[in-house]
């Protein structure tokens, strides 16, 4: 049969033909189809290919063939759901050079764990089984492959590499005859509450996005101008967006957008996440490059694809970070507070991962929140935080954000819509305008801003004021690259290392050597590295321990891979 892709007409014309044609079938076309576009994307030799924690991350010249793999698996999973699913191209804080996939479900949320299996199987498929290993995939899930049902919602970020990798994507799901919505350069909070909206028939445009998220921000923190606001936007996608929010709320914020390189016909004054970005501030605990910043001025970094954020402040010529674990130690206090005042009774919770601080988790317990501890990853937060009425997670390099139970939300409504005019009803309506303002469905740097700014005015805190809540412990986090990021295995919430397995004893000697002291070792979910956090009484401790511990790891790794 000539190849289908070799024909003239779309694949839905030429399903149409097949009917009168006598022995070809629909379902022959469609598999001639990928087929023939698979043999365009072929794997590129010696790569394993893994959905981590937030999709697939790559070098972006070997992502087209997980792109065009992952428009097949994606299209069949629109049609098992029979709504519209997303998939964002993006490597969030990851350097211009790479990029990445990850798909997005109906609700906005992460792809369900079991088909992250699926997706990393046919992503390592070379075209010569595709046809075979597709088939064993609807013939598992029982969707036929002929099926019309189901459309795909894509975005990307600002990287040169994502047009290619959309196109790659969009012929895997054409193959199928899936329709992909192409939204363009969205960032990544913005296309996940977009899928959201439109599988609840709700306005879903960006600029309904804008609408929702500024006028959320008035209710809450009303027409006061606070502190002047600059914020680090990395040079990604999340400029020229923040810069458009700002507009809107030009009455109520001075806030100035820096380091916006993103901006479609600006001025390229820096490289994506290159010295500035809310991984490069978490990490080098410094400023971003290309932000002059002054005493009594709120500033924010955010990350390439606009989904961390991190605050920091100038005091008395001293540099000050307040990551993820501050932000959910102030939205703890502030909806504890609100929830008192109204007389709301709801489970309240905060969800952390290995790196939060120590020093945020007791402010925590000494609040009488309740705290647990998951693997590193939003998936496992969200996941966690689900299971209270309302549940607060940020990693803390600043992704993260509050959830809602509709238990939380009718007791909330019910308390703001009170016919007498109470502190109660004052408290619970302030309650109200929080979950409006902040982006339940994924961590969104931009809706994290406006929260932060309206729960510092609500109380009166100043910025001092609100880093003085606890005192951080000193810590020191490492990079270390790796050739195969997967010898490494953790357990205890990625707390602890089982393999290679003379790694761990060697840590519990090092800390066992400093009074108060913790140490974790533990691979990336996105990148060949292995990052080592060390958090101690003294700065310079963390500084030795880390860097112990990090030639150490180096050592045990060439031992064991020369085994």
């Amino acid at each position: 049969m000539r190849s289908a892709l070799d024909s003239r007409g779309t694949i839905t014309e030429l399903l149409t033909k097949a009917m009168h044609n006598s022995g070809v079938t629909s379902r022959d076309i469609v598999l001639e189809a990928v087929r023939a576009a698979s043999s365009n994307y072929p794997l590129p030799p010696h790569n394993v290919y893994s959905y981590g924690t937030a999709g697939f991350r790559t070098k972006a010249d070997i992502l087209a063939p997980v792109a065009f793999r992952m428009g097949l698996l994606t299209a069949i999973r629109a049609k098992c759901v029979s709504a519209v699913v997303g998939v964002v191209v993006t490597a969030s804080h990851n350097p211009e050079c790479d990029n990445g996939l990850k798909i997005v479900e109906p609700r906005g949320e992460m792809l369900v764990p079991e088909w992250e299996q699926y997706a990393t199987k046919l992503a390592n498929t070379s075209s010569t089984s595709l046809v075979e290993v597709l088939l064993a995939l609807v013939d598992k899930v029982k969707v036929p492959i002929t099926s019309s049902e189901g459309k795909i919602m894509i975005a990307r970020d600002t990287r040169q590499s994502g047009p290619a990798i959309v196109k790659a994507f969009s012929q895997g799901a054409n193959c199928l005859q899936c329709k992909v919505i192409d939204q363009g350069i969205k960032s990544t909070p913005q296309l996940h509450w977009m899928v959201s909206q439109l599988n609840i028939n709700r306005p879903h445009s960006e600029q309904d996005y804008y609408e929702a998220f500024s006028s959320a921000y008035i209710s809450l923190a009303g027409d006061k101008q606070g502190p002047p606001i600059k914020v680090d936007c990395a040079n990604g996608v999340g400029g020229p967006k923040l810069k458009h929010l700002a507009g809107i709320l030009r009455d109520q914020l001075d806030l100035k957008v820096y380091n916006n390189s993103g901006e479609e016909g600006a001025e390229v004054t820096g490289k994506l996440n290159d010295k500035c970005g809310a991984d490069h501030v978490k990490l080098m605990q410094n400023a971003p490059q290309g932000i002059d910043y002054n005493e009594g001025e709120h500033c924010y970094s955010m990350d390439g694809d606009a989904d961390r954020v991190v605050f920091f402040y100038q005091s008395e010529y001293t540099f000050h970070m307040l990551d993820g674990d501050k932000i959910s130690c102030l939205y703890g206090m502030f909806v504890q507070k609100m929830l008192t005042e109204a007389d709301v009774q709801l489970s309240l919770g905060v969800v952390q991962t290995a790196y939060a601080n120590g020093s945020s988790t007791s402010y925590l317990k000494s609040l009488g929140i309740p705290t647990s501890c998951v693997p590193t990853g939003v998936k496992h937060l969200h996941r966690r935080a689900g299971s209270y009425d309302i549940g607060i997670y940020f990693e803390a390099n600043g992704h993260g954000t509050v959830l809602f139970s509709d238990k939380a939300l009718e007791s909330i409504n019910a308390a703001a819509g009170s016919k007498h005019q109470t502190k109660a009803k004052a408290a619970a309506c302030q309650v109200l305008s929080f979950t409006q303002v902040v982006n339940s469905i994924v961590g969104d740097a931009l809706s994290n801003i406006l929260a932060i700014e309206a729960v510092l005015a609500m109380l009166k805190l100043s910025a001092v004021g609100w880093d003085n809540l606890y005192t951080d412990l000193p810590y020191r986090q490492l990079k270390i690259a790796v050739k195969d990021r997967t010898i490494f295995e953790t357990y205890d919430a990625e707390r602890k290392v089982s393999k290679p397995d003379t790694i761990q004893p060697r840590i519990d000697a090092m800390v066992s050597e400093l009074s108060t002291a913790r140490c974790f070792v533990r691979p990336s979910g996105t990148e060949d590295v292995v990052r080592v956090h060390a958090e101690c009484l003294t700065q310079r401790e963390a500084d030795n321990l880390a860097m112990r511990v990090g030639e150490m790891v180096v050592d045990c790794v060439e031992v064991f891979c020369n085994q």
